[in-house]
């Protein structure tokens, strides 16, 4: 099964997570700059942070790129301050390009912690959210 850990370049708290939980799922993490749209996928995990009064064009033209033909299942995570309106965003507009997004996604609030480490809430979280997702993807997808 072929796993995809990837998140947006600006978001310094989701690469660290998306890191651990492409660790855990035994695969690497990268950058959505470093890509492949014509790779086949079984499962693409994108991870993302909400940021207030800022939109995401980064984001939107990854997933506006992505084609069905080469994802097979989409999964979203992200991290967020006050609300959570990007990650609304992401499915909608996933949903919109008749993308194969799963039903689960995961957010996470952003806590008050030392630079270049996350709360072990979160990090745990994305922990199960992946083991999950690629349960799902092979068992019933």
């Amino acid at each position: 099964m072929k796993i995809k850990v990837v998140y947006t370049n600006h978001c310094k708290d989701t690469k660290l997570l998306a890191e651990d939980m492409a660790r855990y799922a035994k695969t690497y993490a990268q950058s959505i700059e470093d890509f492949d749209f014509q790779e086949e996928i079984d499962l693409l995990v994108l991870g993302f942070e909400d940021y207030p009064c800022l939109n995401d064009k980064e984001l939107t033209k990854f997933i506006s790129s992505l084609k069905r033909q080469y994802v097979k299942n989409i999964a979203l995570f992200n991290l967020f301050w006050y609300s959570n309106k990007q990650m609304e965003k992401a499915i909608k507009l996933c949903q919109d390009n008749d993308l194969p997004l799963m039903r689960e996604t995961y957010s996470s609030k952003r806590k008050l912690t030392p630079q270049k480490r996350l709360s072990n809430d979160t990090v745990e979280g994305g922990r199960l959210y992946i083991v999950d997702m690629i349960t799902i993807c092979r068992n019933y997808y």
